[in-house]
């Protein structure tokens, strides 16, 4: 899972018997938060277990028995998830887990309940869960997931055992994209680097042919010599708007590409280990050896800009506009 720290302590919680009536689990996307929860549920219902848990440290469930069989395929009536609706968590998906805290479980020892994204709870929702965990039934765990604690009411933090998930590292990553997707080594090193951590983002990268789609995104710009294709560059600058905008579900992952090129750019001189796409060390060169820090800053900002706006529901295609102007302007100073 690529999370030690976070095996360990679930483990030493386990061993003691110390179970905590509720969990709060922090960390960015794709980083094991739901992948560990659901683990967790297993070795606390596993039969195997039960009957002969041997060495905690080998063995936390079998994944074997028809209740690890179960929790494993999202089937078992007495582990629920619970996730968004349209991006937040709401009142009535709060009440309709109270009604069923109120019955005994169905089979397991221990009731589960996960809360995917517990950051996007509403107040009503909020204020509901925490009468919950003010008088949690006995039978019963709830497993909240978030990206950091902060975005949490306090109330609720401080009545959950947080435990942190750390970015997986990118040996790691890179390891997984190997075995689990066939990728070649150095295909799936850039592509682990680039995910910054998260193995949801980096099985999105690969999916998406990361290598090609980041090829594109900095030669059309002219990124990858430092300087704009000889065509004009207004004419250029508004062409590459218009295709980045083509595919509104690239957008977000295209503009952390060049983000990650001109990070790429500005520490190649000073750490060349610490670049992420190390494939194209040839074109890092090239270009920067055209752009000072100061446009390279300048650059970033533009990019930076974009992403913030888009962020925050600004109009797409004039936010790439603008973004691709500033950039064509720079690259040609």
């Amino acid at each position: 899972m690529g999370q030690p720290r976070v095996l360990s302590i679930v483990r030493r919680l386990l061993q003691r018997s110390a179970v905590p009536h509720a969990l709060l689990f922090t960390g960015i996307e794709g980083v094991g938060k739901r992948t560990t929860a659901r683990a967790f549920a297993m070795a606390l219902n596993c039969r195997a277990a039960e009957n002969d848990r041997g060495d905690p440290a080998e063995q936390d469930f079998c994944g074997r028995c028809a209740e690890c069989r179960r929790i494993a395929g999202d089937s078992h009536p007495d582990i629920l998830q619970v996730n968004p609706q349209k991006g937040i968590l709401r009142i009535d998906q709060v009440r309709e887990v109270l009604a069923t805290l109120a019955l005994k479980p169905f089979s397991a020892r221990r009731r589960v309940v996960i809360f995917a994204d517990a950051h996007t709870l509403n107040p009503e929702a909020g204020n509901a869960l925490l009468k919950v965990l003010e008088e949690p039934p006995d039978d019963s765990v709830l497993i909240l997931t978030a990206r950091q604690r902060s975005d949490l009411l306090p109330t609720i933090v401080s009545r959950c055992r947080h435990i942190r998930f750390s970015p997986l590292a990118a040996d790691v990553l890179a390891a997984l994209l190997s075995a689990d997707h066939g990728l070649e080594p150095q295909q799936a090193a850039v592509v682990a680097q680039a995910a910054e951590g998260s193995y949801t983002r980096a099985l999105a990268l690969a999916d998406a042919h990361w290598e090609r789609q980041r090829d594109w995104v900095i030669g059309a710009i002219g990124l990858d010599r430092g300087a704009p294709p000889e065509e004009g560059c207004t004419t250029m600058a508004l062409a590459y708007a218009a295709d980045l905008a083509r595919s509104k579900d690239l957008v977000e992952a295209r503009l952390e590409m060049l983000k990650t090129w001109l990070r790429d750019l500005s520490v190649r001189p000073y750490a060349p280990r610490g670049v992420i796409n190390q494939d194209r060390a040839d074109a890092l060169d090239a270009a920067r050896a055209r752009l000072d820090d100061r446009r390279l800053l300048a650059l970033w900002d533009a990019v930076e800009q974009a992403h913030k706006n888009i962020a925050a529901n600004g109009n797409l295609r004039l936010t790439l506009d603008v973004m691709a102007l500033r950039m064509a302007d720079l690259l040609a100073a």
